[in-house]
């Protein structure tokens, strides 16, 4: 009768515990490790128990301790089984998280050298530009030379042009009126 209610207590505990956890969203493995408590409990209620002949323990007694301490040992399995699994979607995320980190450095890599060849590019289309400037001036100083040399030459033509007209126009008004004498 003890152990009937022994066990109808222990029930009710771990399902109490279980409901308890369960809306306090606690994760598995402290979950697992309160029912190890209770099964640990169990088994020291069992191994305490003497209900032989002059308080020794009698083979029922012994069983039980037997069975809570297995009871014990597949809770210890379901723990380790829980951490492994848990250390292993941890290990896989640090797995996936190494390897983005990896992909952006990659692509950093990527984009640095994308912008040294840009660099370079620049750089060349700056000389390239400096000359054609350069180029663009002296073509722009020789016309400038060009046009003020033709400037000279058609004023010089001009006045050439202004007294030959004039020299012309005296000579033929001078031919025109016979001198007086």
């Amino acid at each position: 009768m003890k152990r009937f209610n022994y066990l109808i207590v222990s029930v009710l505990l771990l399902l109490g515990v279980r409901s308890s956890i369960a809306q306090a969203s606690q994760d598995k493995v402290s979950i697992l490790t309160i029912e190890r408590e209770q099964l640990y409990r169990a088994y020291q209620d069992a191994d305490s128990q003497m209900s032989g002949l002059l308080g020794n323990r009698t083979k029922d007694d012994l069983q039980q301790s037997i069975d809570a301490l297995k009871a014990i040992v597949d809770k210890d399995n379901e723990i380790l089984e829980e951490l492994a699994n848990r250390q292993s979607k941890d290990r896989s995320e640090f797995t996936d998280k190494y390897n983005d980190l990896i992909q952006q450095n990659n692509d950093l890599a990527q984009k640095n050298r994308e912008l040294m060849e840009l660099n370079q590019r620049t750089e060349g289309f700056s000389k390239e530009n400096h000359l054609i400037l350069q180029d663009a001036q002296q073509r722009e100083f020789l016309f400038i030379a060009i046009a003020g040399f033709m400037g000279i030459l058609f004023l010089v033509y001009l006045t050439k042009y202004s007294m030959l007209k004039n020299k012309v126009k005296s000579q033929q008004n001078g031919a025109n009126y016979p001198s007086e004498s």
